[in-house]
């Protein structure tokens, strides 16, 4: 028989006293119950038992359970607890499980929810709900939203590209700008991972450039958590599996800021937008948002907030908020912000908490996004040249462009992306796939800069509409060519200023172009005319949700609203200052992306005056995004065919007040480098660059070098002719020891001579910091000279310890032996400090394999071999290697005392007739004899005055070995050994050279 004790909290106080009392209640009809013939009693209970032998809880119950045993009649009583009961579930059939479908939570209700076999059998609500959510929403994201010009909104997994992605790390809130940056990989990739040893914080906030593909990515990401809640059949073979898949809800941040505002985001048949009273704040959480918006997928049900809350606490889920930087007005983005930091927050009380994806474009830090406390800042990359040939692949075979097509169209695209500006453009996927579109349409005649490439693109989508609805977009070509853009800036505009949608209502559409027609004179039946025959598209408004209509991305709508100021705003007005506007447009984040095109439209006649308006706005104490602004003008080729204006802005943008806002917006990823320095001829050399590089002669050690040199290699993108002008400078500096270290340290942080060959024979290389900051320069000396053969051996003198270049024999070596890369806790392992470090050591490996083979196979060593787990073997043998290559040396011995101050136990191949120290000495016998001396203060004395008198050491080699005595003694000696000889330790310490001291003191 079994008795189930049920608790409601799952533990108790003293649970032996708990159940035994449950048992002792039931005595006599336990009694009876035996008599009756039943002859095992089995206790079920949901409280988790203690194992510890004898006194734990599962022994201490046993012991009285048999005592009730003898006295109840029954041949045995036992107990089940938690675990034991917990085990049985997990390797119940699915059949058991389901029957109990209301009793499940977390992966096993996802299990459920999921299973395609309990499609014919009586559900519960949830699984309802959740599926019907899911189909929804299923069709919602399968296409992509931007359009291309012969075919509509291809599947997402079709053309799908894994941008790569960085993670953004503020140490200091206080100063946003400084901040690590950790490469990812594949950003979907990245998110699509439950580990938490692999993912950093739970959600994230996604940035990217316009066109990056953040919408694509949210897509992505919830569709391939969807794929697991709707049928089998409807699932793509291209979709990542996911192991553990969580319930994906993704919204648009527009349509919930309209929707706090009041308006009913989901009525789309109205005959225009009506708005209601702004929602009290208790009732416009995401929560609230989430039911409505779930309620109205599943066709009526009746949701709440309570009922979206009780999902997440059963149901592992993922809440994809898409399209922050739509949000325009800027009061409400605060409090659409601080709505995602509440939920954010209110979510950790959740088992497993929902995972949140925001996903916006930069804003160089002037608007409100989520904590960086609760949420990683991921930075969307460049399409690398990979990419970019995958995603040709892809788009080549949805659109049926194969054999010599296919041939001709990368052929094409080789030779023009070697054009100067059309490089960076290729790097964003909405704009490659523009570009392949045109080129697959024009060939070389394709245009190279940013605005143009939209201009041919939207001129495309035109003739397309023009020959499917001949009688009237044909014919109200010219009315379409203002009103679109017309449009464009109004929807612009009022979506900043007030919550206009930027989704408008059939009846809302006429209105507003009526308004257009009226204001200029023009006949209005041009409006019922265009609409008879339009079905999904409007010229570059199209129709997703049936009765109405929108720009498909926010970039197509930046686009007009530039083309409507920049040709048509002020046309009544006399003396209409386009300047202002520019100015103006610089001054606003939310119209970053609008300057850039507004900027691309300009003629070659208004050229000065764009360059005017950067200017004056420049010169005027400049917030940080107009500088950026400026910046994009230049790097998107609008003044690439008049040298002469972009040198002017270019000077103006690298005056010195602006170079940290240009830095850092580089280092955020949200501005790309000059492709190349404007060049006209016969105008001398670039005025930007002779002014930073004479500063940067004139006082090499001032406080602003770095931030010079980074904008001279890095956003001027002259990482060679800086390495060639460095090169100069150093040389002629040879014999000044300051001039020297300064020369150093302005190359050696960035590697800015990297592939440089350079002799530097006459520097001083025993000098503090000197050898080391010579290799990481990545100069590369001559080979077979002096100077290279002055660098190994500083290397082995233990005077370069944390080399970053890999680029010339001596730091590879560095490298390969860092004694940083030979501390471990583990006894089977030495985990790299980072990413960075092992692909570091890896490289520097590589080239050893190529030039010094016998350095490379003594690196080799430093792992544990089979039998040597938890020992000091690996030191051992990598000392001993390196010795037996290159002789007695510091670096050598160092490793040698890092395995000897190891915990791990004594491993080595013993070296009897050797020293630890000095004459015939050996790094293996130096491991050994230390650690077994190291509490025998008489044995460390001993070994100070050997050194001492040996008449067999030059003062060099007595220098070296007293200086591996003084480590050898601060790291493995016993506190009380170390303690006894310590004024001696300070006394040799002291006369050492300084050569010898640092390495020891370091």
């Amino acid at each position: 028989m079994y008795q189930v004790k049920w608790s409601v909290n799952g533990k108790e106080k003293n649970p032996v006293e708990w159940l035994d009392k449950a048992v002792t209640g039931e005595s006599e009809k336990l009694k009876r119950l035996a008599k009756a013939g039943f002859r095992r009693y089995v206790l079920v209970t949901n409280i988790p038992s203690t194992g510890k032998f004898g006194t734990g809880s599962f022994d201490a119950l046993n012991t009285r359970l048999d005592e009730h045993a003898k006295e109840y009649g029954f041949e045995q009583m036992t107990c089940l607890w938690r675990e034991a009961v917990d085990g049985m579930v997990d390797n119940a059939d699915d059949d058991l499980l389901w029957k109990y479908a209301d009793m499940l939570a977390g992966w096993e209700l996802v299990r459920y929810l999921v299973a395609e076999d309990r499609a014919d059998r009586q559900d519960v609500g949830l699984r309802k709900l959740v599926r019907k959510v899911a189909a929804v929403q299923w069709d919602e994201d399968e296409r992509v939203k931007f359009s291309q010009v012969d075919i509509d909104r291809e599947k997402v997994a079709d053309l799908f590209i894994d941008v790569n992605a960085d993670r953004l790390t503020v140490r200091d809130h206080r100063h946003p700008d400084v901040f690590t940056r950790d490469s990812l990989g594949g950003a979907a990739d990245y998110l699509l991972k439950l580990d938490d040893t692999s993912v950093g914080r739970w959600c994230a906030l996604v940035r990217g450039a316009p066109g990056q593909g953040k919408s694509t990515l949210s897509q992505y990401i919830s569709q391939a958590h969807r794929s697991a809640f709707v049928p089998a059949n409807l699932r793509p073979s291209n979709l990542p599996p996911v192991e553990r898949p969580l319930f994906p809800i993704r919204v648009d941040l527009s349509d919930y800021a309209r929707w706090i505002s009041g308006y009913d985001v989901f009525d789309n048949e109205t005959e225009s937008s009506k708005k209601t009273k702004k929602r009290l704040a208790a009732e416009a959480t995401i929560e609230c948002f989430l039911a409505d918006v779930m309620s109205h997928a599943s066709g009526g049900s009746t949701v709440g907030s309570d009922t979206v809350q009780d999902l997440f606490s059963l149901v592992p889920s993922i809440v994809v908020l898409d399209g922050l930087d739509e949000v325009g007005k800027p009061s409400m983005r605060k409090t659409v912000v601080s709505e995602i930091d509440r939920f954010a927050r209110r979510n950790r009380a959740y088992e497993v908490p929902p995972r949140i994806i925001v996903t916006t474009r930069p804003s160089t830090n002037e608007l409100p996004e989520p904590s960086a406390d609760q949420f990683d800042v991921l930075v969307l990359s460049p399409l690398t040249t990979r990419q970019r040939g995958e995603y040709m692949r892809k788009w080549s075979a949805v659109r049926g462009i194969t054999g010599a097509a296919g041939r001709a169209l990368r052929t094409t695209y080789r030779a023009k992306i070697a054009e100067p500006y059309l490089d960076e453009l290729a790097g964003n996927p909405m704009q490659l796939t523009i570009l392949l579109d045109l080129l697959h349409k024009r060939g070389e005649a394709t245009p190279t800069q940013r605005t143009a490439l939209y201009d041919s693109y939207v001129d495309l989508l035109l003739a397309r509409e023009a020959n499917k609805h001949p009688e009237s977009v044909r014919k109200h070509q010219t009315e379409l060519r203002e009103i679109i853009p017309f449009l464009g800036w109004h929807l612009h505009a009022h979506t900043e200023a007030d919550r206009v949608n930027a989704r408008m209502t059939v009846a809302d559409l006429k209105a507003t172009i009526r308004h257009f027609q009226q204001t200029y004179g023009n006949p209005e039946s041009v409006v019922d005319e265009l609409f008879e025959a339009a079905s999904d598209r409007l010229w570059a408004l199209a129709s997703k949700i049936e009765g109405t209509y929108e720009f498909e991305v926010l970039s197509l709508r930046e686009y007009f609203a530039a083309r409507f100021l920049y040709r048509f705003a002020g046309e009544e007005t006399k003396g209409f200052d386009r300047v202002e506007v520019l100015r103006e447009l610089l001054r606003r984040p939310y119209w970053l992306n609008t300057a850039r095109f507004y900027g691309g439209n300009a003629e070659v006649s208004d050229l000065s005056v764009l360059v005017d308006g950067i200017v004056e706005e420049l010169s005027d104490d400049a917030p940080p995004h107009a500088v950026i602004a400026g910046w994009t003008l230049l790097t998107d080729g609008v003044f690439a065919n008049r040298p002469r204006y972009a040198r002017e802005v270019l000077e103006s943008l690298c005056a010195d007040p602006h170079l940290q806002t240009l830095i850092n917006a580089l280092n955020r990823g949200e501005i790309s480098p000059l492709p190349a320095l404007p060049t006209p001829v016969g105008g001398g050399a670039d005025p930007t660059w002779t002014r930073l590089t004479d500063l940067l002669a004139a006082d090499p050690g001032h406080p602003a070098t770095q931030l010079r040199v980074q904008v001279l290699r890095d956003l001027l993108n002259q990482k060679r002719n800086f390495a060639s002008w460095w090169t100069g400078h150093i040389i002629n500096a040879v014999n000044d020891v300051n001039a020297v270290d300064q020369w150093l340290e302005m190359a050696a942080v960035c590697e800015a001579a990297a592939g440089q060959m350079i002799d530097l024979c006459g520097v001083d290389l025993s000098r503090p910091l000197v050898a080391q900051r010579i290799l990481d320069t990545g100069l590369v000396p001559p080979a077979g000279g002096d100077f290279v053969r002055a660098l190994l051996q500083a290397v082995y003198d233990g005077l370069c310890p944390n080399v970053h270049s890999v680029r010339s024999l001596p730091a590879q070596v560095a490298v390969a032996f860092a004694p940083e890369d030979h501390f471990t806790e583990s006894k089977t392992g030495f985990p790299e400090t980072s990413e960075e470090s092992r692909r570091r050591r890896q490289e520097a490996l590589k080239h050893l394999r190529r030039d010094r083979p016998e350095l490379a196979d003594a690196a080799k060593h430093r792992r544990f071999a089979q039998g040597q787990k938890g020992s000091t073997f690996p030191w051992a043998n990598t000392a001993t290697a390196l010795f037996e290559e290159v002789g007695p040396c510091w670096l050598a011995s160092q490793i040698a005392l890092l395995g000897a101050a190891s915990p791990m136990n004594l491993g080595l191949k013993r070296q009897p007739d050797r020293n630890a120290f000095g004459f015939e000495s050996h790094p293996a016998a130096l491991l050994d004899q230390i650690r077994g001396n190291a509490g025998a203060a008489e044995w460390w004395h001993a070994q100070h005055s050997a050194l001492r008198g040996d008449s067999a050491l030059s003062d060099a080699e007595r220098d070296a070995a007293t200086a591996e005595w003084c480590l050898a003694l601060w790291c493995v000696a016993q506190p009380d050994v170390v303690v006894e000889l310590f004024d001696l330790w300070v006394h040799t310490l002291a006369e050492l050279p300084e050569h010898r001291r640092r390495p020891v003191i370091d």
